[in-house]
C-alpha cells in the first residue's frame, strides 16, 4: 500500500495522519514509498541522529498533500504532530487538526499542522483548537522545533488555530 496516496480526509473534519517517526525516539526516520519502508533519513551520506531532546510528539505527514516549491513550499507532504502517547512508525491514524505551528525553513515554508487522535483511547489531552491547549505543550512544540537542527534553524511565523489547519490541508491538497 502506498501511505502517500491514501485519503487525505477520513470524513469531513477528520484527517489521516501517517506515522514517520515515534514520540520519544531521535532517529530522523521519512517514508521511502518505493520500498514501502521507514528508513534513517541521511545527511552528508550520515544518518540523521538528533542531539537534542528526543522528539516530544508523534511526528508524520498528510497523505494526498504536497506543499509546491513553485508556490513556496518545501516539497513535502503536509508534516504533523500528533499529539498521543508513541505509535509506531508506518501507523495510520484518524486526527483532528488543531492548529498549525507555521515556520519558514531556508526561505521555504515548513508548517506543521498540530493534531489529536479521534480515538479516546488515544487521546491524553483535549481541545478543539490550539490555542485551547496548555501553554506549555504549544511552547514545548515551538521550542523543539526552532532548536532541534542546528544545521537547518526554523524560524518562527505564526502559530494559528484549528480554522487554519484546515485551509492548510486544503492549500496543499493534491488533485
Amino acid at each position: 500500500m502506498d501511505l502517500e496516496h491514501l485519503d487525505t480526509w477520513a470524513r469531513p473534519g477528520t484527517l489521516q495522519a501517517v506515522i514517520e517517526i515515534p514520540a520519544g525516539t531521535v532517529d530522523k526516520r521519512q517514508y521511502d514509498p518505493v520500498a514501502g519502508t521507514f528508513p534513517v533519513d541521511r545527511r552528508h551520506g550520515r544518518p540523521r541522529r538528533l542531539s537534542f531532546l528526543p522528539y516530544p510528539a508523534n511526528y508524520g505527514f498528510i497523505p494526498g498533500t504536497r506543499m509546491d516549491k513553485a508556490k513556496g513550499g518545501d516539497g513535502d507532504a503536509v508534516d504533523v504532530f500528533v499529539l498521543c502517547e508513541a505509535l509506531p512508525s508506518g501507523t495510520v491514524v484518524e486526527v483532528e487538526p488543531i492548529g498549525v505551528i507555521e515556520l519558514l525553513d531556508a526561505g521555504e515554508r515548513d508548517d506543521k499542522l498540530v493534531a489529536l487522535p479521534v480515538d479516546p483511547a488515544l487521546r491524553t489531552m483535549e481541545a478543539r483548537d490550539m490555542h485551547e491547549l496548555p501553554a506549555a505543550a504549544s511552547d514545548l512544540l515551538v521550542t523543539w522545533l526552532l532548536h532541534y537542527d542546528p544545521v537547518d534553524r526554523a524560524e518562527l511565523v505564526a502559530v494559528r488555530g484549528r480554522q487554519a489547519a484546515l485551509e492548510l490541508v486544503s492549500r496543499w491538497q493534491v488533485g
